[in-house]
This record gives structure tokens, sequence and C-alpha cells, in this order.
């Protein structure tokens, strides 16, 4: 999270008013450019005028990491969504005695606020609560423009630490698939993560998994992974999810064989994309 959040966090009423100007300041600080709302063609204009302009209801329903739950299980079944131990509307419910050694606990209504809990004797629970409790209350939809994450109620999860049994220690890899009007066109893949900080590798790939570097800025770090064995079944599912939607990015994982949902976004900030990534991205939107 950005240190000036933290700072703007006391004015965060009225900065929550003007939720138009302040994701368009955001989008101009990422991108160097403002923002394209009269005439969108670009995918963040296109982003930008959908937030604004749809009923956006659904998004915040979805955006939401325990209210998504019943909307995946419905649509692709209860099998892909991690284990749930607990669900929390303050610190003071959660008991740590009766979660199991390793598990993940986060808040549902924001981004970057979760823990990774490998072996709970060997944390401090009371500083992790803390943090929770920081971002339980955190205005992060008003202080980021997003307007459907205010509308978010929130709450504290407790779910499954998913690893690859070949490599415990290792973080996941991310499929994200940038979906439009049901149809997933491209994946971004994020591997090699160091988990609490914004270091990673990415890579593109289409629909049929040929690598496209040229899709991100030359500063931006890229490796080449292999096609998960669960691909064409990550794709199915992605479109399913994705149907009722002109633009969303379906983040899942492939877990020791297995495809487990990770989150649905919106709104996604990736000024890491060339101009005319972004342009052939924002094509595919038809508003």
């Amino acid at each position: 999270m950005n240190p000036i959040y933290k700072l703007l966090r006391p004015f965060s009423p009225i900065i929550g008013k003007f939720p138009e100007a302040v994701f368009a300041f955001r989008l101009r600080k990422d991108l160097g450019r403002k923002i394209n709302a009269k005439t969108p063609v670009s995918l963040y204009d296109k982003i930008y005028w959908l937030s604004f302009n749809t009923d956006t209801k659904l998004w915040s329903k979805l955006a939401d990491k325990y209210g998504v739950r019943e909307y995946v299980a419905a649509k692709c079944g209860e099998t892909v969504l991690t284990k749930l131990y607990g669900v929390y509307d303050s610190v003071n419910e959660i008991d740590y005695s009766v979660l199991p050694n390793d598990f993940v606990i986060k808040t549902n209504n924001g981004c970057a606020s979760n823990f990774l809990i490998r072996n709970k004797s060997s944390e401090d629970l009371n500083a992790i609560s803390k943090e929770l409790n920081f971002w339980l209350k955190f205005p992060y939809g008003e202080l980021t423009g997003q307007k459907h994450y205010t509308r978010i109620p929130p709450k504290i999860l407790a779910e499954e630490l998913l690893y690859q049994k070949s490599n415990p220690n290792a973080t996941l890899v991310d499929y994200k698939f940038f979906c439009f009007h049901g149809v997933p066109m491209y994946c971004e893949v994020i591997s090699d993560r160091v988990f609490g900080t914004h270091i990673h590798n990415k890579m593109m790939y289409d629909m049929e998994w040929n690598a496209k570097p040229e899709a991100f800025n030359p500063d931006c770090p890229t490796a080449l992974i292999e096609k998960p064995t669960t691909f064409d079944d990550m794709k199915e599912m992605a479109s399913i999810l994705s149907k009722d939607f002109k633009f969303v990015r379906v983040d899942l994982y492939e877990v020791n064989g297995e495809i487990k949902f990770g989150e649905m976004t919106f709104t996604p900030t990736t000024h890491s994309f060339t101009d005319s990534f972004q342009l052939e991205l924002g094509g595919y939107i038809q508003l």
C-alpha cells in the first residue's frame, strides 16, 4: 500500500465524495497521461467509463473476497474454492487456537491485506490482529476512487493456505485472465513472487500459450514458464465467470494439478502494459 493513502486516511470522508476525480488522478499518475472519458478507446479509458456509467453493484459483490465465493460456487462448483475456516466482523472474534497450524488470514475489502501463516506458533498473532484491524477499517474504496469497493461490508477471512506439494515454500504462480464479454483473450502470468513485496516476473500469453513479451514496457521483468496442465479448463472457467461482463480479470491458480479460484478484478492496475497493448485490449470492450 502506498504510504500516501495512510496519510490521507483522515480525509477519506471528503475525498470519497469525488471518486471520478480520485480515480482519474490515480490513472493519470500510473499511465502518464490523462484519461479520455468522453471518447474512450484504450483499456483504462474504458474501465474508467464503465466504473461511472454502468451499474457496478455486482462488481461490489464479486470484488468482495467473501461475497464472490457464492457466485463462483454457483457457476463452477465449490471444489475450486479454498477451504474457509472462519469469517469475522472483528478481530475480537478470532480464536487462533481453533485454526490449523498454517492458514491465510485477510480482509475482504481491499488489496494486499493478507497474511500467510506457515507456523502460527512462531507468529506474533497480536501484531497480525492489529494489522487486520487497521485494514478492516481502512477506507480503500474512498481513497482509490473505486466506488464499488465502498459498498463491501468489511470482514476478515481465515482460509486454507495453498501450496505446491513439490515445493511447499514457493509462492504460487498467478494466472490472470483478461476476459472481454465472456471471452478470455490473454493470460498474464505472475511468477517468482517475493511475498510482501512488488518483486515478481511477468509474461503475457495468448490463448494458444504463445508468449507476448511485447505487451510489457521494457523495464518490466519477464520470464517464460511452462503451460499449466489445466490451462484449457482454466480458460473455460474464466469464460463462465466473465460471461456477464464487458470486462473482468479472472485470477486462477493451478495447485497440485487442480484449479483454484483467486479473485475477480474489474479495475486492475496494470500500468506495466505498453500503450499499444492497452489500445488492443481496449478494442475488445464494446461500450
